[in-house]
Formats: C-alpha cells, sequence, structure tokens
C-alpha cells in the first residue's frame, strides 16, 4: 500500500478562491521584488526595447506568468528533487521566455517603466467583449 503523501501542492493562482488571493499575491510579490527584479531586471534595466512596470501586479498576465515563473522555479530549483539539470531546465523553459513575453516591446508592459529609476504605469487596456447570443 502506498503512503499518502501529506505534502500541499501549490495552487496556481488564477486558481485561489478570493480569501487566498491576497495572501498568494503577497507570497508572489516578495519573490518577484526580492529575487527576479534585483537577479534578473536589473541585469537588463528597463528599456523602450525591454520595458518593466515597478507595479506589475497590476497587470493581470504578469501575475499569471511570475506565478507560473515561481511555481517552476520551487519545483525545478531544488536539485534533490529535480536532478541536477533542474535549474537549467528552469532557466530554458520557464524564466527565458516568461521574460521575453513579459519584458517585450509589445507585451503588458508596453509603455510603461522604459528608463532604470523612473516608475511609470500604464493600466492594461480594456478590450471590448461582444456577449455570445
Amino acid at each position: 500500500m502506498e503512503e499518502e503523501m501529506n505534502e500541499e501542492v501549490a495552487r496556481f493562482i488564477y486558481h485561489s478562491d478570493p480569501e487566498t488571493y491576497h495572501e498568494h499575491l503577497e507570497e508572489l510579490a516578495e519573490w518577484v521584488n526580492g529575487f527576479i527584479v534585483p537577479v534578473f531586471v536589473g541585469a537588463r534595466p528597463p528599456s523602450s526595447r525591454m520595458p518593466w512596470c515597478a507595479a506589475w501586479w497590476k497587470h493581470i498576465e504578469a501575475i499569471g506568468r511570475l506565478d507560473a515563473l515561481w511555481l517552476s522555479y520551487q519545483e525545478l530549483s531544488v536539485t534533490e528533487e529535480s536532478g541536477s539539470t533542474g535549474p537549467s531546465v528552469w532557466f530554458r523553459d520557464h524564466l527565458d521566455p516568461i521574460m521575453t513575453q513579459l519584458r517585450a516591446p509589445d507585451g503588458p508592459f508596453a509603455g510603461c517603466m522604459t528608463k532604470p529609476g523612473t516608475p511609470n504605469h500604464n493600466d492594461p487596456q480594456k478590450v471590448a467583449v461582444v456577449e455570445l447570443s
């Protein structure tokens, strides 16, 4: 008989209930602002070709992409579990494509912070929706 795992499975933020969403977002913000921004955004400062948004949490697409990045980091950065190539897989399959999408000139941060040290935020544009009839 297999032993049941008592390990809690991390839940994607888009699937969080309203009570846990804010808590999840706070934990994500701690990771993004404490790790991703200083290590990866700071290495390639914001520009018109690679914008960033200091208020990234106001972009729902960014929240989803960064949460997916965080979930994959939690799984792949522990080499005892993911093997010695786990971190490399995280860079190749997760970090690089997600950051490329987020920081693309036409990505979710387009028009936001394009100069280091000059925070700027542009709200995502509303897209018209036609109801199914």
